[in-house]
C-alpha cells in the first residue's frame, strides 16, 4: 500500500473514473450501436485503471487477484472475484465496480452509478466529450467513431484542429471527411475554423471513408476488413485499430507466386480482391477469397512454408509481418490472445476432422 500522504491523490483518481465511467454509461444509452461498442471497450479500459488506482489504496494482491479473476470468463470465478473485493472495499465503491463488471442491462448500470454520484453535470454529448479529449483519454477507434457523429458548433469546432493534423490515419481521415462537410452544414463552424487556424483552408478534404470506393483504400476499411476475417472478428475494432497501421497493402499478377513451399515464412496475408490458390505442388489444396487469410502461423512462428501460394488472377491483399506483429502485441495483450485463441479452435477442428487412430 501506497504512504498515507498519496492516498488523497489515488482517492481522486478512484473518483474519477467512476464518474468517467457514468459519462461513458450514460453516452452508451443513447449511442448507435458502432460507437456503444467503441464505448464498451473504452469502459472496460477505464475498469483497468480504476483496479490500477484501487491496488494503490487498498492490498495490493488480492485486488490484482480479484481484477483477474473479474476478466475471467467462467461465472464461478468472477463471483468470487466479486466476493473478494465486497470484503475489501467501501460499500458504495463495491456497488459501482460492480455495475462496471456485471453483465446486466445498461439501464440498470446507469441507475446505480446516478445514485452513488448524483445525475451527471450538464455537460458536452458524448461524441463532442470524446472529440474534446482526444488521444488523452479515448482509443483512436473510439475517436474516429466520435468524429463521424459530431456536431461542431463555432464555440467548439477547434477541437476538429488536432484530428486534422493527426499523425493517425484512421483520424485523420474522419476529421477531414467532417471538414468537407462543414462549409455546407455548419458553414457558421466553418468560418470558426477558418478564423482560427487559416491554414485549414490549404488542407485536403478527403472523401467520406464510409463511402471508400474500394476495400482498403481507406483506414476505416482496413479495420472492418479485419473486423470481417475469423481470425479478427471477435477483436474489438479498438484493438484493430494498433493493427491497421501495419498492414502493407500489395497486388500480384494472373500466375504470380505469394510464396512458396518450403520459404520461411514470416508473414500473414488477407485477401482485399481476387483468389488465392494454396498448393502442395501441383495439388490444389485451398481456395481463398476476399476477407479469407492465409499464412497465419508466420504470424507467432517463423518456419518453412508447408504450401505454395499462387494469385488466380489479379489480386490485391494486405500483408502484415510478424515483427510488427510483436510490436503491436508488446503494446496491446490482447491482440495475441485473440489470435491464439482462434488458431487454437482451428487446430481443434481439424483434429476432431482427422480419422480415429486403431488401437
Amino acid at each position: 500500500m501506497l504512504e498515507l500522504a498519496d492516498a488523497p491523490a489515488f482517492q481522486h483518481l478512484v473518483e474519477e473514473e467512476l464518474r468517467f465511467a457514468q459519462h461513458l454509461l450514460h453516452g452508451m444509452a443513447a449511442a448507435d450501436a458502432e460507437l456503444r461498442a467503441a464505448l464498451r471497450y473504452e469502459l472496460r479500459k477505464g475498469q483497468q485503471r480504476l483496479f490500477g488506482a484501487l491496488a494503490q489504496l487498498y492490498e495490493r494482491q488480492p485486488i490484482l487477484d480479484a481484477q483477474r479473476g473479474a476478466a475471467h470468463t467462467a461465472g464461478e470465478r468472477q463471483a468470487n472475484a466479486l466476493e473478494m473485493l465486497d470484503n475489501l472495499l467501501p460499500r458504495p465503491l463495491y456497488q459501482g465496480l460492480q455495475a462496471m463488471l456485471d453483465a446486466g442491462r445498461l439501464r440498470d448500470k446507469v441507475l446505480v452509478f446516478d445514485g452513488l454520484l448524483g445525475p451527471p453535470a450538464a455537460t458536452e454529448t458524448l461524441p463532442a466529450l470524446v472529440v474534446h479529449r482526444g488521444l488523452g483519454a479515448f482509443s483512436a477507434w473510439t475517436v474516429g467513431v466520435a468524429l463521424r457523429r459530431w456536431h461542431p458548433q463555432p464555440a467548439t469546432v477547434a477541437h476538429l484542429y488536432l484530428h486534422l493534423v493527426a499523425e493517425g490515419l484512421l483520424i485523420q481521415e474522419s476529421a477531414r471527411a467532417l471538414l468537407r462537410q462543414l462549409p455546407v452544414l455548419r458553414p457558421a463552424a466553418y468560418d470558426a475554423l477558418l478564423t482560427e487556424f487559416p491554414d485549414v483552408a490549404a488542407l485536403p478534404m478527403t472523401p467520406s471513408p464510409e463511402a471508400s470506393p474500394a476495400p482498403g483504400a481507406s483506414a476505416l476499411a482496413r479495420v472492418r476488413l479485419l473486423k470481417g476475417t475469423a481470425l479478427f472478428a471477435q477483436t474489438p475494432e479498438n484493438i484493430l485499430a494498433t493493427i491497421e497501421p501495419i498492414m502493407r497493402e500489395m497486388t500480384f499478377a494472373p500466375g504470380q507466386e505469394i510464396f512458396a513451399k518450403g520459404s520461411l515464412g514470416t508473414s500473414l496475408f488477407i485477401v482485399c480482391t481476387g483468389e488465392v490458390g494454396i498448393f502442395d505442388g501441383p495439388r490444389p489444396l485451398a481456395t481463398f477469397h476476399q476477407g479469407d487469410f492465409f499464412g497465419e502461423l508466420a504470424l507467432l512462428d517463423a518456419e518453412a512454408r508447408s504450401a505454395s501460394a499462387v494469385a488466380q488472377g489479379p489480386v490485391a491483399a494486405f500483408r502484415i509481418d510478424q515483427e510488427d506483429f510483436y510490436d503491436v502485441m508488446e503494446e496491446c495483450a490482447e491482440v495475441g490472445r485473440n489470435v491464439l485463441r482462434v488458431l487454437c479452435q482451428r487446430l481443434r477442428r481439424q483434429n476432431e476432422k482427422m480419422p480415429p487412430v486403431a488401437a
